[in-house]
């Protein structure tokens, strides 16, 4: 297996209020690429109130506007989504914004390809996306050699734990580097879950989270206490959260100003850990 080459990225100017910021989490894609059926179950969903379409135009737009530098952006993980071709999307919107958009792929069978043309990490989708339809541990082996992250958010199962879920995978492939979506949360924008999560993860170094719509500044102070200053990135979610308000991306910037962090840590969440993460 051939392991990615890393590269240096130049940044967009950024909020001069802010510093640099760099979003862990977002969707790009377009409708036209849900070309399956979606089940009754899926469909009810919180995340189905938001149309599944964020154009890379749009994306940069409100990138510009909000003084985001990068973004790591990728398909709208559904089941029923073309997963080639809005793979595809995401490459192409870091072709035409090679220094704002870092992509990632929805994980497959095909991580090698995906590597060959460009992919920066991968995401895996555990409540949407069905990840028993891939063989994920070869995949994992693959993204761990070429130093690529893998993030993922999982769903709470009976039984066990999200953390116990997460070193299930370490085990098996020890190297490779997971952002755990959300901070581990239960509901959407809620903090549910988030400290019994936090308090497994602790001794799980090579594991970073990102803070999208938990809207919980004390979820964030409490990641950082327990995880550290390193290992807490921040996360959007955008589009989502779209129906319900009118500038998501804001609210969650909002509350990541809100936590009691001193500044060197909030820009290390808003942009250096991310970026070690990525190793740029």
């Amino acid at each position: 297996m051939r392991a990615a080459a890393t590269r240096s990225v130049s940044l967009h100017p950024a909020d001069p209020r802010t510093g640099p910021i760099l979003d862990a989490h977002v969707h790009l894609g377009l409708e036209r690429f849900v070309t399956g059926p979606v089940s009754a179950q899926a469909a009810s969903r919180p995340a189905f109130r938001d149309r599944m379409e964020r154009t890379i135009d749009q994306q940069i737009r409100s990138m510009d506007e909000h003084g985001v530098s990068q973004a790591i952006a990728f398909p709208f993980p559904l089941e029923a989504v073309d997963r080639i071709a809005a793979n595809r999307y995401v490459l192409e919107a870091a072709a035409r914004f090679p220094e704002r958009i870092v992509p990632f792929m929805l994980v497959g069978d095909d991580t090698e390809r995906w590597l060959a043309q460009g992919a920066r990490g991968f995401k895996q989708q555990d409540i949407l996306y069905a990840p028993e339809r891939f063989d994920l541990h070869r995949a994992y082996a693959i993204m761990a050699e070429a130093r690529v992250p893998m993030l993922i958010h999982f769903r709470h199962l009976p039984g066990t734990t999200l953390g116990r879920q997460v070193r299930a995978i370490l085990d098996r492939t020890p190297t490779l580097k997971i952002i755990v979506a959300h901070l581990g949360r239960k509901a959407p924008n809620t903090a549910e879950g988030v400290s019994a999560t936090l308090a497994e993860l602790a001794a799980l170094p090579s594991v970073t989270v990102e803070t999208s719509t938990v809207r919980d500044p004390r979820a964030i102070e409490e990641a950082v206490r327990v995880l550290g200053e390193n290992r807490v990135l921040f996360g959007s979610d955008v589009p989502f959260n779209g129906h319900a308000e009118p500038d998501p991306w804001a609210s969650e910037f909002a509350v990541v100003q809100a936590a009691a962090l001193a500044e060197h840590v909030r820009r290390k969440v808003l942009f250096d850990n991310a970026r070690h993460v990525l190793e740029v």
